[in-house]
């Protein structure tokens, strides 16, 4: 299924088991969910997140 017309724009996602992310580093959810953000600097952690 190709999703690159439903991308969020200027979100960037790199965790590639997420079933939002097309592969592209682009997030195809309708609406995402940001708590905290990670351990790591500059990273955020999607609630949003759904595994493959």
């Amino acid at each position: 299924m190709n999703h690159d017309n439903n991308v969020i724009n200027g979100i960037c996602c790199d965790v590639e088991n997420c079933v939002y992310n097309n592969g592209s580093c682009c997030c195809t959810a309708k609406e995402i969910h940001v708590k905290n953000r990670s351990a790591e600097s500059g990273e955020t952690m999607c609630e949003t997140f759904s595994e493959v």
